[in-house]
């Protein structure tokens, strides 16, 4: 039986929703965060109907039992294929795969690099000759201390591990907005080539609190690889700094999978248009199948 429940907190009241299920001899306590208000019977309908099938799916919200078993499959041989290699042959294999997604996620942050001054500067410690401006050199960089920290961290995900890793991005690149919220900066942005409008920083800590208050209730019940794919699109929609947030949330996804011991997603720049264009899906139709499933693909290659 599904009921609502009313709780506190930090002095506010909110709404979920409870399903008990009984497993033997001990009771588990399935939720669903509403928000402040009840919606209405008919979105309410909506909302328990959804809710049931999401208990039903045992750990998942949007994949099938065969994408599932694809999944779980790819995580074994990959943990299956680290278990044979030595220390130094981990290190390399992580090393080769972090000069590659650096140079992608930056090139999808509109960086202008190559593959080639991306290997020089981290592999060799050489700044290409050809550059002219330090600050490409140095936002590199600073994206594979970024890489490493996730790699390094064990600590909770709240908005201080958000902040420190941003501030790293940003760090001798614009010390000014390094770490700082747009709401502390009062600055709005714009994202060039879609209509999507992020949220205005007057009300950019009301949403991320409802971030928060959302991954608390979903990171127990969601497969890790949904949860690492709806953490990346939540926060590059949500556009928590003044620059940085797409290298930032997809380092955050990665780190996900990281510590669930999945194999790390490169987007490579080859397929900016799609990845794009599954981003735009969500923050204009607020759907996040699309892109779910566009990163299931990736994970799958």
């Amino acid at each position: 039986m599904v009921y609502i429940e009313k709780f506190k907190l930090k002095g506010n009241d909110y709404y979920r929703l409870v399903h008990n299920i009984r497993n033997g001899n001990k009771i588990i306590h399935k939720t669903k965060y509403l928000g402040k208000e009840v919606p209405s019977k008919e979105k309410l309908d909506k909302i328990e109907q959804e809710f049931l099938k999401e208990i039903n799916k045992k750990g998942t919200k949007y994949f099938s039992q065969k994408e599932l078993e694809s999944i779980e499959n790819k995580k074994d041989n990959y943990v299956g294929e680290l278990k044979k290699l030595s220390n130094i042959e981990k290190k390399k294999k992580i090393e080769e795969f972090m000069i590659r997604y650096t140079y992608d996620s930056s090139k999808l942050s509109g960086i202008d690099i190559t593959l080639r001054q991306t290997f020089l500067i981290l592999k060799e410690g050489i700044i290409p000759q050809e550059f002219k401006n330090l600050r490409i050199s140095k936002e590199i960089e600073n994206h594979e201390q970024g890489f490493m920290l996730i790699t390094k961290y064990k600590g909770t995900f709240d908005l201080n591990f958000i902040k420190r890793l941003h501030s790293l991005l940003m760090k001798g690149v614009n010390d000014e907005i390094a770490g700082k919220l747009r709401s502390e900066l009062k600055r709005n942005v714009q994202i060039a080539g879609t209509p999507y409008v992020p949220p205005k920083w007057e009300v950019l800590d009301r949403e991320i609190k409802n971030f928060f208050l959302w991954y608390k209730d979903n990171s127990r019940k969601l497969h890790p690889l949904e949860l690492a794919s709806l953490i990346h699109l939540k926060l590059i929609s949500m556009q928590m700094f003044a620059d940085g947030n797409s290298r930032l949330s997809r380092l955050l996804m990665n780190w996900v999978l990281w510590k669930k011991g999945y194999p790390f997603i490169d987007i490579p720049v080859e397929d900016l248009e799609n990845y794009y264009n599954a981003l735009d899906y969500y923050q204009i139709e607020k759907d996040e199948k699309r892109f779910i499933s566009y990163i299931l693909e990736k994970y799958l290659v």
